[in-house]
């Protein structure tokens, strides 16, 4: 019976120990941080501030504009179907449409095609900074992309699903999640700068460290005094000691 008396308060000293050291380890980062707080704010600020300035830079608003069409063709020939669509000999039908002063391979760029989900449904997708002409180079590419695969691939099952409409929100709106990247970027990198240099720090910090180096205990500890306080306790020492003067004369 003492014997597990002996083992639940050897247990339960332990526990306080170990709830002890966590104290102390916790009150000593915070002490580090607080230490050097001023570089942690100096670093959100200058990513913040920086952040903001990306973030308020002048963009031009781009549109996005979609056709749907579905191509009735095999699996081996699907791949070069696609392909197809983006080739100059589909862009210069386009361009000669629409009078476009642009080239086939600046067209090109613009315009995105994918597969539903590996279905024969094909999506146009052509970006511009005018929502009307994304809308418009959607259309006239499927109709020109339609003719193109009759007279070269011979496919002439290639039906349009959805039309591209204008679409007046733009896709890259300004948001402002930038600043908040920004903030806590700052916010994490301040605060690992600040533990980097508390570890290449080989000063003493605390009593402790003192008493492991040296193998004594410490009973007690000077506080350091500012030289405006020092001049203030002189003075109280002199005003003292002329008053003890006058009243002993």
């Amino acid at each position: 019976m003492d014997v597990t008396k002996l083992e639940e308060l050897q247990s339960s000293r332990n526990d306080k120990e170990r709830l002890k050291i966590k104290e102390i380890n916790l009150k000593a980062l915070f002490l580090t941080v607080k230490k050097r707080l001023w570089l942690v704010v100096l670093i959100t600020m200058f990513f913040s501030v920086m952040a903001g300035i990306y973030n308020a830079r002048p963009e031009t608003p781009m549109y996005a504009s979609s056709a749907r069409m579905i191509i009735a063709a095999s699996s081996e020939m699907m791949g070069t179907v696609r392909v197809l669509f983006r080739e100059p000999i589909v862009m210069n039908k386009v361009i000669e449409q629409l009078n476009l002063e642009r080239s086939a391979s600046s067209l090109r760029s613009q315009i995105r095609v994918d597969s539903v989900d590996g279905s024969l449904v094909t999506v146009v997708t052509v970006i511009d900074n005018d929502p009307q002409l994304a809308a418009d180079i959607a259309n006239a590419g499927v109709e020109a992309y339609r003719q193109v695969a009759a007279e070269t691939l011979g496919i002439t099952n290639i039906k349009v699903l959805t039309i591209a409409e204008v679409n007046p929100n733009s896709i890259n709106a300004r948001s402002n999640s930038i600043l908040f990247v920004g903030l806590m970027a700052g916010l994490i990198l301040g605060i690992g700068l600040v533990f980097l240099l508390d570890s290449l720090d080989d000063s003493i910090k605390s009593e402790r460290e003192i008493e492991e180096l040296l193998g004594l205990t410490m009973l007690g500890q000077v506080t350091k005094m500012r030289r405006k306080d020092y001049g203030k306790q002189l003075k109280k020492q002199k005003s003292i000691l002329v008053r003890g003067e006058t009243i002993g004369s």
